[in-house]
């Protein structure tokens, strides 16, 4: 059974919003309507949040389940290795990107103009170039 099946048969009065999206009586306390809403993450992970402000793991307990169940099963094996952390944030590897591109936008505008670029230019627009391939293989994996 998947998160999102486990959830939603354990929960009273589910409506499906749209595709991905529910609500339904919160069981922690005396709901008169649906203040619950649940949500299926694109990783099959389920999200869920009562509006009047009931805390998740109590409506996890509430309906006989545990906070693991809201999410997948991990597709690896108990000895694999685990992911190693990025070492840049989104908005690093964006600042870093915006430099390399000014950078290399610069050169390519003075080789426009006739300029020849200097040993030194020619080899920091090739660092450029690594460090924009390094940022893209960083933010991919």
């Amino acid at each position: 059974m998947t998160p999102i099946d486990r959830v939603l048969s354990a929960l009273p009065k589910v409506r499906r919003r749209q595709p991905g999206q529910w609500s339904a009586c919160c069981p922690t306390h005396d709901d008169k309507g649906p203040s619950l809403s649940v949500r299926e993450a694109p990783d099959g992970a389920v999200l869920i949040h009562c509006f009047a402000g009931c805390e998740v793991t109590d409506i996890v307990s509430a309906l006989g389940l545990e906070m693991s169940d809201l999410f997948p099963p991990q597709d690896r094996a108990a000895n694999a290795p685990k992911r190693t952390a990025k070492l840049l944030t989104a908005a690093h590897a964006l600042d870093l990107l915006h430099e390399e591109a000014q950078l290399i936008g610069i050169c390519a505008g003075n080789i426009g103009h006739g300029t020849t670029l200097t040993d030194e230019d020619r080899q920091r627009a090739l660092q450029a170039a690594g460090r924009i391939a390094y940022i893209r293989d960083e933010v991919m994996t």
